[in-house]
């Protein structure tokens, strides 16, 4: 074979050599490209998967504690209200605005389109805790409805925080009057009786003739609310437990304010509506002498506490030395001897001789009828205690080890949240 011909059959078999390679490469790029392919595909379907996954275990937990169908029924409600329209009415929840800071949010005036003046609660956290709190004051508050109680118009569930609606109550809380030296003047005997007996059937209705019985657990003068007229009101129902008819009581964690909390709810943190009435009882007793129940040993001669120094005055006869200055000519001793009486009546140690709700409303219904001798109630009496280091309004929760939440205390209704 010549040269040329020898030359010319290498260059056939060199083009056919690279032929049959570029088809291999392309069979090889096809195959990776395909299983690069699945392989997404798969991690696509997998994550998809994962997400629905999640998403209906979610939901099935919403379900169990009631939330996901909650938010239906707001949505499909006139309970519902859009944020940006709330967030419009507050001027952007401005501080000029705010009414006031509760146990787990702060308050907010606004007035909506047609004319209404309301009261917005926004929470401070939307943490699942908080947002547990905030289901449960819809839930219970939605389905009570009495003059005595403050008024739920409706919530915000679908923006970036949650927010509470309420009636708005232009005379703010009871503490704002009770505890201040010249705005104190406005709470005439009259006024301070009938709030005294409208909290009273506030609570008689959530204990007894509401269609769920509920337990307040942080009843104390700055959830108490007024109306234009002085009308009390009671709110924050962010605490609040509802049970059966044939429950005995509840086992929970404590949660409450310090100074209001029933002494057998504490050590044994089993919650029944006798909480309320201690707390009440404590109330009463505040409301009539105008002192607070957990700092008066700083402002006691004998540093004493407000319950100590009451009982002691009890057993001497000399109760009337400590009505208010306010109301010394403005109620007879009698008067102010039985409203004495059923706030000890009611903050008695022991929870089963505290009369129920209804009870205390027949007792401070007009009549002369005899009311039992009150028992001893529970008091700290050591001078330099620490006890009234908490400071106003000081209230702390703690919930059981199951809970997995801290003990805390501070100016609030409910525990903060720490990272666990």
């Amino acid at each position: 074979m010549s040269q040329v011909e020898t030359a010319k059959q290498i260059r056939i078999n060199l083009t056919f050599f690279s032929s049959e390679l570029s088809v291999a490469a392309r069979h090889i790029i096809i195959v990776v490209f395909a299983s690069v392919l699945s392989a997404m595909a798969a991690i696509g379907i997998a994550f998809i998967w994962t997400r629905m996954r999640r998403r209906r275990n979610h939901l099935h937990h919403d379900d169990m504690d009631g939330s996901a169908e909650l938010i239906r029924a707001i949505a499909a409600s006139q309970l519902g209200f859009r944020y940006e329209e709330l967030r419009k009415v507050t001027d952007d929840f401005n501080q000029i605005n705010k009414l006031g800071q509760g146990g787990y949010g702060s308050v907010y005036k606004g007035v909506l389109a047609d004319g209404r003046e309301i009261a917005v609660k926004r929470l401070f956290l939307n943490t699942r805790q908080w947002t547990d709190q905030f289901f449960n004051e819809v839930k219970l508050v939605s389905q009570v409805q009495h003059k005595n109680l403050v008024k739920l118009l409706g919530c915000s569930v679908e923006g970036p925080e949650s927010l509470l609606v309420y009636e708005y109550l232009c005379n703010t809380s009871l503490d704002h009057y009770l505890f201040d030296a010249f705005k104190k003047n406005a709470l005439d005997w009259e006024r301070r009786a009938e709030i005294i007996l409208g909290t009273a059937e506030g609570l008689s209705y959530l204990h007894n003739a509401s269609e769920i019985r509920i337990i307040h657990r942080d009843i104390k003068a700055s959830n108490v609310l007024l109306d234009e007229k002085f009308r009390p009101k009671i709110g924050d129902f962010g605490l609040a437990r509802n049970f059966m008819e044939d429950q005995t009581h509840l086992s929970t964690g404590l949660a409450g304010t310090f100074g209001y909390m029933a002494p057998e709810y504490i050590v044994h943190g089993q919650l029944t509506e006798k909480a309320d009435i201690y707390s009440y009882g404590v109330l009463v007793l505040e409301i009539i002498t105008g002192r607070k129940n957990h700092n008066s040993m700083a402002s006691s001669a004998e540093g004493l506490s407000l319950m100590a120094l009451i009982w002691k005055h009890y057993n001497t006869g000399t109760l009337m030395e400590l009505l208010d200055l306010n109301l010394r000519e403005e109620c007879s001793e009698r008067e102010a001897l039985k409203v004495f009486n059923v706030g000890l009546l009611c903050a008695q140690a022991s929870p089963n001789l505290r009369p129920p709700m209804w009870k205390v409303v027949e007792m401070l219904g007009r009549g002369d009828r005899v009311l039992p001798r009150p028992t001893e109630p529970p008091f700290i009496d050591v001078k330099g205690s620490n006890a009234n280091s908490y400071g106003s309004g000081s209230s702390f929760s703690l919930k059981s080890n199951s809970d997995k939440s801290p003990l805390s205390t501070n100016q609030l209704s409910v525990s903060g949240v720490q990272a666990r």
